[in-house]
């Protein structure tokens, strides 16, 4: 086996670890995400139909504790989800460009086979919206579950 061989074939290898990796971190976001989204909406659906009137100091605590626990889900379980979720799409950029994928003409043809945009995935100004998407769905069933709180009495 050539050494341009052996090259190529532990670039894969590692690849194929950080897809994998990045495949796992997103199924925990998605599976995390929709589970609490259903429960806040659930939750707010039983409160409209039902008989229950919180008192003030009630609506004060659950809306607390609502808050509290949306807060960690968002900045301390999926902050450190997308630290280490970031972390592969780099380290995968890096491979995907030493095997050439981002070369226009590497691989034969003239253009790339991945679009230059890609090689940017996991910094700052990187494509994606995964993370916010799922961000923004949880503050919208936050809300929702709060304001059901506040009108159900």
């Amino acid at each position: 086996m050539t050494d341009h061989a052996l090259k190529s074939e532990i670039l894969l290898a590692a690849l194929s670890e950080r897809y994998e990796a990045l495949r796992v971190i997103r199924e925990r976001v998605q599976t995390t995400g929709l589970t609490v989204i259903g429960l806040l909406l659930g939750a707010g659906g039983w409160l409209i139909q039902s008989d229950k009137l919180f008192s003030c100091a009630e609506k004060i605590v659950a809306t607390a504790g609502v808050l509290a626990a949306i807060a960690v889900l968002r900045w301390v379980y999926f902050s450190d989800l997308y630290k280490g979720f970031s972390s592969q799409q780099r380290v995968a950029a890096t491979i995907e460009n030493e095997l050439g994928l981002f070369t226009p003409g590497a691989l034969g043809g003239t253009e790339a086979i991945y679009p230059e945009t890609w090689s940017r995935a996991g910094q700052e100004n990187g494509p994606g919206g995964f993370f916010s998407a799922t961000y923004w769905m949880l503050l919208v069933g936050t809300a929702f579950l709060i304001v059901t709180i506040w009108v159900s009495s």
